[in-house]
């Protein structure tokens, strides 16, 4: 009867919680015997229902939390694959290389004692994260669904000062982690914005700079075969519409973004010029029709 009762309790539970139901030391050691549960460590056991990672964490003593949350629901979280491990203040440091430890009483609600929720996640991820990870991480919520708009408007008010120069630039549209990234660091290079910039019939393009230069992120890879005929029907339209466009793969994000940066320049120059010399005068947006 072990394992449903900790099914109910979780997946995991203390001696102490099992006794609290009813199951005596001889029927935990029975069951483990059986391999219908597994000692995670001195009076924690976890069933076969619970998750590797979760099971991870409790066999430290500890819950998953911060980004390993945040990666587990589909929210971006950087680029870091170590387990995020919240501990009790005071508690020794487990030798693990393969973890990251975070020594603090939760600021928000536990899903279970073993578990942060979703705000102690994000609240911990915002601290760990650089700037523009926090950003993409906040904004990446919202789009999955992970948090409200309001969660994420009350985290964003109680974020520590190094973040809020970006966070004046958070928003609710944003389509992906890179996504964001990217409209942040052109933001940041002094360039004009704008993201989900719809193309008549065609839908909408990642992000548009300055008017002129179509961005969209990730291509292939990220969409798939069937969404990256799509996108190459709206790169047709946009460029009827005088907008050249781009598509930037993680690597040209993360990996050569120097480079990256330099043709966007490029691009988008060449481009505003060209607005400025047509007909001899200066045209608002590179969006007017040619002609």
């Amino acid at each position: 009867m072990s394992a449903p009762v900790l099914c109910t309790l979780g997946h995991i539970a203390t001696t102490r919680d099992l006794a609290s139901h009813g199951i005596s030391a001889w029927r935990i050691r029975a069951a483990i015997l059986e391999g219908r549960i597994q000692r995670l460590r001195r009076g924690i056991y976890g069933c076969a229902h619970a998750p590797r990672s979760t099971s991870r964490a409790a066999s430290v003593a500890g819950s998953i939390t911060c980004v390993s949350v945040l990666r587990e629901a589909g929210v971006w979280a950087g680029d870091s694959r170590l387990l995020h491990v919240q501990l009790k203040p005071g508690s020794a440091r487990p030798t693990h290389p393969d973890m990251k430890f975070h020594w603090e009483h939760p600021r928000f609600p536990m899903e279970t004692a073993w578990r942060a929720g979703r705000m102690q996640a994000m609240w911990r991820a915002i601290h760990c994260l650089d700037a523009e990870n926090a950003v993409a991480a906040l904004e990446s919520a919202i789009h999955e669904g992970f948090l409200t708009s309001d969660d994420v408007r009350r985290i964003a008010r109680l974020a520590p000062r190094r973040l809020q120069p970006l966070l004046r630039h958070l928003i609710e549209g944003s389509g992906s982690g890179n996504e964001t990234i990217v409209r942040l660091r052109l933001i940041q290079a002094g360039y004009r914005v704008d993201a989900q910039a719809y193309v008549p019939g065609m839908g909408h393009q990642d992000l548009l700079v300055e008017g002129c230069l179509g961005l969209d992120i990730d291509g292939r890879a990220w969409h798939g075969e069937d969404r990256y005929a799509i996108d190459h029907q709206r790169d047709l339209a946009s460029e009827g519409l005088g907008r050249h466009v781009l598509r930037l793969s993680t690597a040209q994000i993360h990996s050569t973004w120097p480079t990256t940066m330099a043709v966007i320049e490029r691009v988008v120059g060449d481009a505003i010029r060209e607005r400025d010399r047509r007909h001899g005068r200066v045209i608002v947006s590179c969006s007017d029709p040619i002609g």
